[in-house]
């Protein structure tokens, strides 16, 4: 990665507004493989990551589009002012960061494809569950639960993830006599890498109306 790609994507803290009305739409060039059963289930809101590069703090933030289905998972990043900086797509087959005017990058995971090219990386493979409220699945993890049962924390591959507020208890269509409430939802989550790894911190607020 260069300093120009770090300093670029820093600008979007500032609103910089020449560059960001300059900024091509993106395509993404990979589709969700097949086979996959699971329900499509997305979420939008905003996202924030602090981290550290070349020695100096940068940051930057904007809002998120989040698909999935099963294994397969789509994320957008987006400006300030609606312009779209890169999509990351992740599948069973392998992952592709898509960046304007640039081509497509490929990698078996995505996770390094985003720090190479952005200067930070967001947890997609991790955030797949953790935005349940869940561990992944096949590596080590540690749960902390708050008074009402939900999880606080959740400790897993080098990630602190804090589940700092919830959504509001919503009901499920009543299939008999008796109403069940949905599982509860994740609000505001906060991730900061673990110390070892160059500091990273990420913050993401669900919009409400976001359902699983």
């Amino acid at each position: 990665m260069t300093m120009h790609r770090s300093r670029r994507l820093a600008l979007l803290g500032l609103a910089a507004p020449l560059w960001l009305a300059a900024c091509a739409s993106v395509t993404p060039t990979r589709g969700f493989d097949t086979g996959e059963t699971a329900r499509a289930e997305q979420y939008t809101g905003r996202f924030a990551a602090n981290y550290t590069r070349y020695g100096r703090e940068e940051g930057v933030q904007g809002s998120f589009r989040w698909e999935e289905q099963g294994r397969n998972v789509r994320l957008d990043l987006i400006s300030p002012l609606g312009q779209t900086l890169a999509v990351v797509t992740s599948t069973p087959s392998g992952a592709t960061l898509d960046l304007p005017n640039e081509k497509p990058r490929n990698a078996p995971e995505v996770d390094s494809l985003m720090e190479q090219a952005l200067g930070f990386s967001l947890p997609v493979s991790g955030m797949r569950d953790w935005l349940h409220g869940r561990p992944a699945p096949g590596s080590a993890s540690k749960i902390t639960r708050d008074p009402e049962g939900r999880p606080a924390t959740l400790t897993q591959n080098g990630w602190t993830v804090r589940y700092v507020t919830w959504q509001e208890a919503t009901q499920a269509p009543a299939t008999s006599a008796a109403t069940a409430a949905t599982a509860p939802q994740p609000r505001r989550i906060d991730m900061a890498r673990d110390a070892g790894a160059a500091p990273l911190s990420v913050r993401l607020v669900i919009d409400p109306e976001a359902k699983p």
